[in-house]
Formats: C-alpha cells, sequence, structure tokens
C-alpha cells in the first residue's frame, strides 16, 4: 500500500509540471499572436482579392441607372416650318408639334469590353505578381519573428549561463567560508582572510543579482514575443550551420525579399506594357434597356420601353506627351528596385561573412576556454592544499576561484553565442526549420 501511495504521489507531482516545449513551438506560437505578422497576412489577402477583381474586369458588367432633365427651350414644330403651303385652314405660326419640357429616363446597360490592347490582361498579370510579392513578404517577417525569438531565448539562455557560473562560485566560496570559520576559531587563520571570503560571496551575490535582473527582463521579452516562459523550453543544440558559400548560395536562390524583389520587378514590367496599351484602340459592346417619357419619339410624351446596342470605340489622340513621362515613371521605379536589391545583396554579403568569421573566432576561444576552466579547476584543488599548509596567501585562493569562476561563465557564453550566430545566419539568409 505505501508502494502504490508513493507512486501516485510521484506521478501527480509529474503531471503537475509544466510540459516541456521546443523552440520550434515557441517560434510557431510567435507567428500566431503577432499583430504585424497578421496585418503582413491581410495585405497578402488584399493582393488576392484585387487580383480576382482584376480578373473580373475582363467580364461584362450590369448597370442600373437613371436621369431626370428639366430644359428652357423644347422641340417644336411650326406650320411655317414646311416648304410647302398645309392650306389656308392652318395659319403659318400655328404649332403643329411640340416636346415635353422635362424628360426621364431609366436604363439597365450592359458593357463588355472586347479590346483593350492588353491592358485588361496586363492588370490580371500584375496583381497576381503583387499577390506573389506580398506572399515572399509575409514568409519574409516570419523569418524576422523566428529570429527574434530565437535571439532573445538565446540572451536569456546566455545570461542563465552566467548566473549558473556565479552560483557555482558562490557555492564554493560559501564552502570555503565554513572552512575558514573553523579555522579561525581554532586561530589557524588570519580575520582578514574571513573578510576577504565575505566580501568576495557578498560581492557574487551582488552580481547574481545584477543577472537576475537581466534573466527576467529578457524572460518578459521572450514571453511577450512568443507567450511563452523561457524555462519552459526544452532546448536541444542543433545541427552544424552550412559553410559560406552553401549560405550565400542558399540566400541568391530563395531568399524571400529578393523573390519580392524579382516579382516587383515583373511588376514594373507589365506596368509598362500597360501603359503602351493604355494608347491603343478601346473597344466595348453594349446593350441598353430604357423606360422613359418621352421616349425617343418625344412628340408622343409617354412612357415607353426601347432598346439600345453598339459598339463603342475610343483612342486618345492628344494629351501633352502623357505617355512618355507615363514611361519615364515606370523605367525610374525599375531603377529604384534595382538599388534595392543591389544594396541588400551587397549588405547581406559582408554581414555573412562577418557572422562566419565570428562564428570561427568563438569556436577557437571554446577549444581555449575549455582547457583554461580544466586547469582553473586544478589550481583551485591545489591552491585550496597549500592554503590549508599556510604555503600560500588567502587572496592568490580567492584569485583562483574568481578565475575559475570566469572561465566558467565565458566557456557557458561562448556555447549561447554560437547557437546565436546560427540563428542570426539562418535568419540572415531567410531560413527556417520551423516552416
Amino acid at each position: 500500500m505505501k508502494k502504490l501511495l508513493c507512486f501516485l504521489l510521484l506521478a501527480g507531482a509529474a503531471l503537475s509540471l509544466p510540459a516541456k516545449k521546443t523552440l520550434a513551438q515557441a517560434v510557431a506560437s510567435a507567428w500566431a499572436i503577432d499583430p504585424a505578422l497578421d496585418s503582413q497576412k491581410l495585405e497578402e489577402e488584399a493582393a488576392a482579392i484585387a487580383g480576382e477583381t482584376a480578373l473580373r474586369q475582363k467580364y461584362f458588367s450590369v448597370q442600373f441607372g437613371g436621369g431626370y432633365r428639366y430644359s428652357s427651350d423644347k422641340v417644336q414644330v411650326r406650320a411655317s416650318d414646311f416648304p410647302f403651303s398645309l392650306g389656308t385652314s392652318v395659319p403659318p405660326g400655328t404649332i403643329l408639334l411640340s416636346a415635353p419640357s422635362d424628360s426621364v429616363d431609366l436604363k439597365l446597360s450592359l458593357l463588355q469590353p472586347l479590346y483593350s490592347g492588353g491592358l485588361l490582361s496586363n492588370a490580371v498579370k500584375m496583381e497576381a505578381a503583387r499577390g506573389a510579392a506580398e506572399k515572399d513578404l509575409t514568409r519574409l517577417k516570419r523569418i524576422e519573428l523566428a529570429g527574434r525569438v530565437k535571439a532573445s531565448f538565446f540572451t536569456h539562455l546566455l545570461y542563465s549561463r552566467k548566473r549558473d557560473a556565479l552560483n557555482f562560485l558562490l557555492a564554493r566560496l560559501d564552502l570555503h567560508l565554513q572552512k575558514v570559520t573553523n579555522l579561525y576559531a581554532e586561530q589557524l587563520v588570519k580575520r582578514s582572510d574571513l573578510l576577504e571570503t565575505r566580501a568576495r560571496a557578498d560581492e557574487a551575490r551582488l552580481s547574481l543579482q545584477d543577472i537576475e535582473q537581466l534573466i527576467a527582463s529578457e524572460a518578459v521579452q521572450f514571453k511577450s514575443l512568443s507567450g511563452i516562459n523561457p524555462q519552459e523550453i526544452d532546448f536541444q543544440p542543433g545541427a552544424e550551420t552550412a559553410d559560406f558559400a552553401a549560405s550565400w548560395e542558399q540566400l541568391l536562390a530563395g531568399h524571400p525579399l529578393l523573390r519580392s524583389l524579382d516579382e516587383r520587378a515583373r511588376l514594373v514590367r507589365l506596368q509598362r506594357r500597360s501603359v503602351a496599351a493604355a494608347y491603343l484602340p478601346q473597344a466595348s459592346a453594349f446593350a441598353e434597356m430604357h423606360y422613359g417619357r418621352p421616349g425617343q419619339n418625344f412628340f408622343m410624351n409617354r412612357w415607353t420601353f426601347y432598346l439600345q446596342g453598339g459598339v463603342s470605340v475610343s483612342l486618345p489622340v492628344f494629351n501633352w506627351n502623357r505617355r512618355s513621362r507615363d514611361l519615364e515613371l515606370v523605367d525610374i521605379a525599375g531603377r529604384k528596385l534595382e538599388n534595392q536589391r543591389a544594396a541588400f545583396l551587397r549588405e547581406s554579403e559582408k554581414s555573412l561573412r562577418q557572422l562566419y568569421l565570428n562564428m570561427e573566432n568563438i569556436g577557437r576561444k571554446l577549444v581555449l576556454l575549455e582547457g583554461l576552466a580544466d586547469n582553473a579547476a586544478e589550481d583551485v584543488r591545489l591552491k585550496e592544499q597549500l592554503y590549508e599548509e599556510n604555503q600560500i596567501d588567502h587572496t592568490d585562493l580567492l584569485a583562483a576561484m574568481s578565475s575559475q569562476e570566469r572561465y566558467l561563465a565565458e566557456h557557458g557564453e561562448a556555447l549561447a553565442q554560437i547557437e546565436m550566430l546560427k540563428a542570426a545566419i539562418d535568419t540572415l539568409v531567410g531560413r527556417t526549420e520551423e516552416e
């Protein structure tokens, strides 16, 4: 019975612990709650709706309209308007027919474009290019947000490892303080040794308070981004990052910003075609059903139904050379995109080289720090023995402990910095394993 009770207590304690999450889950959570990313998705949806609207501009449209008109002058037919005499019974000034002064007309019209010089087809293609560009920008924002989440987590991890090193030093100092206190009680060491140990322990606690503040602040930042506490993340180091050449090729082949710029360049080319098409003949067929008074035969002055239909053609003739100005504006937009692409590639190559140089440098430091940390641990053990034998000064032992803490802290920071650099490279190249 006791075994069963213990088992149930342990199971309950395990269930009460928060479930660990992966960093990928934190990134996915950030994607779900970020307002800026949601706004970009709305831009993507708006582009899709605009594309549907452009496509349906090629179809027929039906409109209803109406109007009322009053005229102070009206059509009248007098007997004197005829070139021949109507007889003696009709005086020359007699009004034979008179149109009404006002008219009302209601119409239902159908319009079908016949030829636009490619204007409507280019509009469909332009909206498709704009939609593709917005889709790439959405992916870019997802990658950038993933980079911010990872940077925040690894910053928190860096501070945590520094805290672990300080806790390790503090535990060693507390243990040493107990030994020194016992030795001082037996008058085997000086009081200054006791005071120095207490002071060094208090300094470590003071530094620990500062680190705890940084950790808490970064935890708030991480939770604001992802909605998850960084303590809930079960982080496992990822695979090694590809070399510079492979990452650069991947950036050139599929970076979302480059793809978006390519789509916008295609949009500019389509705009140029649209400008040219706007100055070609535009033809459309129309059919109208009218109900009005007095109708076509205004002398009858009654409500009548009648139909109209035909073809309308328009062609710009003179507009102060607006076509050339529109083409110049399109060319300027194209050159701006080329400059933006060149600037992005130049800055990205520089940043990517710097990131790989930093990673190589930290990798070399990591190897050295591992050796230094091992040597420092051995040095502390030796100096503890020497101090207990009164062969070295107390400050030498405290210096050895501080050196060990510094090397452990720098080693933990270096590991976190490597992960930060990996995340920065992925963000710069435009890749994220969460997708």
